[in-house]
């Protein structure tokens, strides 16, 4: 027996949070939204009290307060969540070495040998939970799995909650976990789910009863021996991923619902994403722009460069791009901005033919982005921004799944 592995998973983190801060909130039903009195947005996290009539993350506004007429909405604090955040992985660093950071409500860690039996474990995760209790809040809660490796550890993480505490052991397998469904398991969507089921494998148990050489087959790819190894209990080293993109969405503001107010948002947006591009020190080497018009018309244009940093080239690019935009449509309603083929700084060439001007710019930006670190991200910016700047609505800081913003960076 060798529970190597302890997966954290906190629940309803957004809403757990607020619960925490608001004594009010606590023992009712709250969603939370990216903004109070828009109808037309859905809530991103809801607590353990509205989950039980059925509100859930991404329902509507409208169809949460039909499921539950008791709900109080709350709009997303999301510069609390990330100092929450911060406190917590130094407090459970204390107990136990944190390896990753998955998510803003995902993290694990590397049992030593010496406490990896059932027992040792689980005092460990016992441990945690006290220590999150008593210096976060009771109201903050997690549900920790314990494992042979992640993949079962984060799936035991998630089969008893809210506050749970589960091991999976190698004599668990597979009858403990037989009873889930496919798309339970991490890596097993919806596309997924059609292959496995063209394959006929329906459930769980005849999942873990695959043969290797059949999950290769279905996935086409190793991964289908990483998922039958991963079933098996078998400790395989993480796969080593890069990031692939940068950006930005953001819902217009009535008042910004305009050519002005979108190309300005839109500035404002990208000027966000090179700053973190920055901080990363990676380069860019395609600009994706992306406009919703009313409700139903949605326009993208996209183009290459040679992979930049810079804010004034990204600038030039995206005024390029929005010149194409169709006019006979509705207002804009959405705008977002992505950075794509990222490249690391140690594995960039700088552009030989660059000219002086652009050493410049870059001395320029680095001026700005230690102001802006200092003194919050709309001190200095240039003046393409400038409607959308002045709005403290416009693309303010988002938690996106696996991004987890610096304060440093994105605090307005």
């Amino acid at each position: 027996m060798a529970l190597r592995y302890l997966f954290i998973d906190f629940d309803s983190f957004f809403a757990s949070v607020e619960q925490q801060l608001q004594p009010h909130l606590r023992g009712r039903p709250v969603g939370v939204v990216p903004s109070l009195g828009v109808e037309t947005t859905c809530c991103i996290a809801a607590s353990y009290e509205a989950k039980a009539f059925g509100v859930k993350t991404g329902t509507p506004v409208r169809e949460a307060r039909h499921l539950c007429p008791d709900i109080v909405f709350v709009e997303a604090n999301h510069p609390a969540y990330v100092r929450i955040h911060s406190r917590i992985r130094a407090r459970i660093h204390e107990v136990l070495y944190v390896d990753a950071v998955l998510s803003i409500d995902e993290m694990y860690g590397r049992l030593p040998p010496h406490e990896q039996a059932p027992d040792r474990a689980r005092a460990k995760a016992e441990a945690i939970k006290a220590a999150l209790a008593r210096d976060i809040g009771p109201h903050v809660r997690a549900s920790i799995g314990l494992a042979p490796n992640r993949f079962l550890a984060k799936l035991a993480s998630k089969m008893e909650k809210p506050d749970g505490l589960t091991s999976l052991d190698f004599e668990d397998l597979p009858h403990k976990i037989s009873g889930l469904e496919l798309e339970d398991l991490t890596g097993i969507g919806k596309g997924m789910l059609r292959r496995l089921r063209a394959a006929r494998i329906h459930s769980v148990s005849q999942l873990c009863k695959a043969s290797r050489r059949k999950l290769h087959s279905v996935w086409g790819s190793v991964e289908g021996d990483r998922m039958w190894s991963a079933l098996q209990g078998i400790d395989l080293p993480p796969v080593e991923t890069s990031r692939r993109t940068v950006g930005h969405s953001h819902v217009l503001p009535p008042r910004l619902r305009s050519c002005s107010g979108a190309h300005a948002t839109l500035h404002r947006m990208l000027q966000k994403a090179g700053r973190r591009l920055r901080a990363m020190d990676h380069f860019a080497g395609q600009l994706v722009l992306q406009v919703k018009f009313g409700f139903e018309l949605r326009w993208e244009n996209e183009c290459s460069c040679f992979p930049t940093q810079n804010d004034v080239t990204l600038g030039r690019l995206m005024n390029q791009l929005w010149e194409e935009r169709p006019r006979e449509v509705p207002e804009p309603t959405k705008v977002g901005v992505m950075l794509l083929r990222l490249e690391a700084g140690r594995s960039h060439t700088p552009d030989l033919f660059a000219k002086p001007a652009e050493a410049r710019n870059l001395a320029l930006q680095e001026a700005m982005d230690q102001v802006n670190r200092r003194h919050g991200g709309r001190s200095l910016y240039y003046a393409e921004a400038l409607e959308a700047q002045r709005d403290p609505e416009v693309a303010p800081m988002r938690i996106a799944f696996h991004h987890i913003p610096g304060l440093d960076l994105e605090r307005d």
